[in-house]
C-alpha cells in the first residue's frame, strides 16, 4: 500500500481515537473534540485528497464498530465530510492568466476567503440540521432543550446553590434562541483552527502541497453578503424557520468577523505594542459580544471602503500571517 494512504489510515485511527475518548471522558471531553479533526487536515493537506479520503472512511468504520452507527453518522457529518470537501477546495488550482490574459505558468490556488464562505455554509446546514434533529417544530425543539438543560447545570451546580428556578427559566429562553448561532460560530471556529494549524505544521515540514494564502488579504466574496443579510432577516422569522436562520447569520458573522480581523491585522502593522493590541482585540471579541459585532461591521465595509488598499503601511511578505 502506498505512503499516503497508509499515513491517511494513520490520521484517521487517531481521530477517530480522540472523538472516541472525548465520548468517553468528559474532563477532555472538549479539548479532544476541538482536535478531532486536525490528524485528518494534516494528511489531506500534506498527502493529498486520497489521503484525506481514506482516513475519513478508516475513522467513520472505526467509530461504527467501536460507538455505533449513531456516533459514526455525527463524526462523518460534522468532522470526516467537512474536512474532506474543505481541504478537497484548497487544493484546487488553476493556471494563473498573465496581464494580457495568456498563460502565465504560475498556479492560482483557491481563494481563503471563498473557503471561509463555503466553511460559514456548513456550519449554518450543520446548525439547522441540529435543530431539527432536537425537535421539528419549536415547542418539541424548546422541550428538548428544557430536558437538555438541569443535566447541564447539575454538572455545573450539583448542589443547585447557584441556579435559582427563575435563572434556569431564563437560561432556557436565552438558549433556545442562541443555540443555533453559538453551534455554528463554535464549529466554524474549531474546523477553521484546524485547517491553519495543519497548514502551518505542513509548511514547516516541507510536506505542504500548496503556499499558504495570505491571511491578511482575505476578501470573502460579496455573494455572502446577500447570504448574510438574507439569514439575518430570516432569523426574525417565528418557529424553526428562524432558528434555522440564526444559525446560517451567525457563521455568516463570524466569516466577517474574521474579514474585520485582517483589516485590524494590516492597519495595525507599525503600530507600538501591537502584539498586546491584537491580544486585547481577541480577548475582547472572547469575552464581549458587541466587539465582535465592530468587528464584523469592520469586514462588511471594507469591500464598500477598500480599507487595507487605503493603509499607509505596505505588508512584508515575510509576515503574511500574523
Amino acid at each position: 500500500m502506498s505512503t499516503h494512504l497508509l499515513i491517511g489510515a494513520g490520521a484517521g485511527l487517531v481521530s477517530a481515537a480522540l472523538f472516541a475518548s472525548a465520548a468517553v471522558s468528559a474532563a477532555l471531553a472538549s479539548f479532544l473534540l476541538y482536535l478531532c479533526a486536525l490528524p485528518l487536515c494534516l494528511a489531506g493537506l500534506g498527502w493529498g485528497r486520497s489521503s484525506i479520503l481514506i482516513g475519513g472512511l478508516a475513522a467513520t468504520v472505526v467509530m461504527a464498530l467501536a460507538l455505533g452507527p449513531v456516533a459514526a453518522l455525527v463524526y462523518a457529518l460534522t468532522i470526516a465530510a467537512p474536512a474532506a470537501v474543505l481541504v478537497h477546495l484548497l487544493l484546487q488550482a488553476r493556471p494563473a492568466a498573465g496581464p494580457e490574459g495568456e498563460k502565465s505558468g504560475a498556479l492560482e490556488w483557491y481563494p481563503a476567503g471563498w473557503l471561509v464562505g463555503a466553511a460559514a455554509l456548513m456550519a449554518g446546514a450543520l446548525a439547522g440540521l441540529m435543530v431539527l434533529l432536537l425537535g421539528p417544530d419549536a415547542e418539541s425543539y424548546r422541550a428538548s432543550i428544557a430536558e437538555m438543560l438541569p443535566h447541564l447545570l447539575k454538572a455545573l451546580d450539583p448542589d443547585d446553590s447557584v441556579f435559582t428556578p427563575e435563572m434556569v427559566e431564563n437560561l432556557k429562553t436565552v438558549l433556545a434562541k442562541a443555540l443555533p448561532a453559538a453551534f455554528a460560530v463554535l464549529w466554524l471556529t474549531v474546523m477553521l483552527f484546524n485547517l491553519w494549524l495543519a497548514g502551518y505544521i505542513v509548511a514547516a515540514s516541507g510536506r505542504a502541497l500548496r503556499p499558504w494564502p495570505d491571511l491578511h488579504g482575505l476578501e470573502v466574496p460579496n455573494v455572502f453578503v446577500a447570504v448574510f443579510a438574507g439569514a439575518l432577516v430570516a432569523s426574525f422569522v417565528p418557529g424553526v424557520i428562524g432558528l434555522i436562520a440564526t444559525g446560517l447569520a451567525g457563521a455568516m458573522l463570524f466569516a466577517y468577523v474574521l474579514q474585520g480581523l485582517a483589516v485590524i491585522h494590516v492597519y495595525s502593522r507599525g503600530v507600538p505594542f501591537r502584539p498586546l493590541l491584537l491580544a486585547v482585540v481577541y480577548l475582547g471579541i472572547l469575552l464581549l459580544g458587541w466587539l465582535a459585532i465592530i468587528v464584523a461591521i469592520l469586514g462588511l465595509a471594507e469591500p464598500l471602503f477598500g480599507l487595507r488598499a487605503r493603509s499607509a503601511h505596505s505588508p512584508p511578505d515575510n509576515d503574511a500571517n500574523d
